[in-house]
């Protein structure tokens, strides 16, 4: 059993709210950590800040123009209905469940009782031509793991068990993959999804930070002149301390060996600009135009009346912490 909630009328700040009061297709892959662009830290934020409805970024943008492009060439190729849905698909059970379905694909699609009917659904991607790797055999279930999430959690909430995907690669590519419904995938997911939602957002708990940009946000400040003491049979924790301090030791003899390595293919290619084997050029060593820079200094020299002026537009960075070892 699902519940239908309409959207057709809402303003965009109305659907953010709304999007924010559970977990979506696009959400899962990040509580799963299998999200390229964001991580559950992300998300635990994005659900608990204030809504704002912010412009769509330039992919966001053509992804939109072009859905119902998609979405049409899908219809006339599998000589099949497709119907946009203006509601939200909300689980009844596992409420933090939400799916904001691209388009439902059947003659006679309708949502009674608050449950969907279709023969499938279908999700619709635009990706760049540099992504194609990133995808499988046309036909086949091949696709990204973060959007083969995406189609599990919407057929896991509205029950119905075939997904397909329609994609348009670099603009100009028409692809098609078929995602069948696995159960026990989708309990997983219930399961990593619940507890997210239990225990970070409605908690107000931030999840552990898995990315350095997540770690460094979070632990943004210093208390000061504090020492984080740990015995000296903290084994667990003093083999963290140990390994960095390899890793780093491997890192400068890397980068005296690249610095080494630099040194012999600049004395080899000399004065030329490419180096070919075999009639094709693998690598070039040309001159850049030299960065121009601001001289605020001699500026000021030459005409000290402007302190004032430059004042009023210089801003201070936030403060960073820089890990250091002793």
């Amino acid at each position: 059993m699902t519940i239908a909630i309409p959207t057709k009328n809402l303003s965009r700040e109305d659907w953010l709210k709304l999007r924010q009061s559970g977990i979506g297709g696009s959400d899962i892959s990040a509580i799963m950590g299998e999200n390229p662009y964001k991580t559950a830290y992300d998300l635990y934020h994005k659900k608990v800040a204030e809504v704002v409805a912010e412009q769509m970024s330039e992919p966001a943008y053509w992804g939109t123009i072009l859905e119902d492009v998609v979405a049409k060439e899908y219809a006339k190729r599998n000589n099949c209905e497709v119907v946009a849905l203006d509601c939200m698909i909300r689980h009844s059970q596992y409420e933090f469940a939400i799916a904001n379905i691209d388009r439902a694909v059947g003659n006679e699609v309708t949502i009674k009782d608050g449950v969907l009917i279709a023969d499938k659904l279908l999700e619709i991607k635009t990706a760049s031509e540099y992504m194609k790797d990133k995808w499988g055999d046309e036909q086949s279930d091949q696709v990204p793991t973060h959007y083969n999430l995406q189609c599990q959690w919407y057929m896991g909430i509205t029950g119905i068990e075939t997904c397909d995907l329609a994609l348009l690669l670099g603009g100009n590519k028409y692809r098609q993959y078929t995602i069948k419904f696995d159960p026990e995938l989708f309990a997983m997911m219930i399961d990593v999804a619940k507890d997210f939602w239990e225990n970070n957002v409605l908690a107000g708990v931030e999840p552990t930070p898995t990315t350095l940009a997540n770690a460094k946000h979070k632990y943004a400040k210093a208390l000061p002149d504090s020492t984080l003491e740990l015995s000296e049979n903290d084994d667990d924790n003093i083999a963290i301390i140990d390994r960095y301090i390899e890793l780093k030791d491997q890192a400068k003899q890397l980068d005296n060996e690249i610095e080494h390595a630099q040194i012999e293919l600049i004395n080899l290619i000399g004065e030329n600009e490419n180096l070919a084997v075999g009639g094709e050029i693998v690598l070039t060593y040309k001159t850049s135009k030299g960065r121009e820079m601001f001289d605020k200094k001699g500026c000021l020299n030459a005409y000290p009346e402007l302190a004032d002026r430059f004042n009023q537009f210089t801003k201070t960075a936030k403060p960073t912490r820089t890990l250091k070892i002793k």
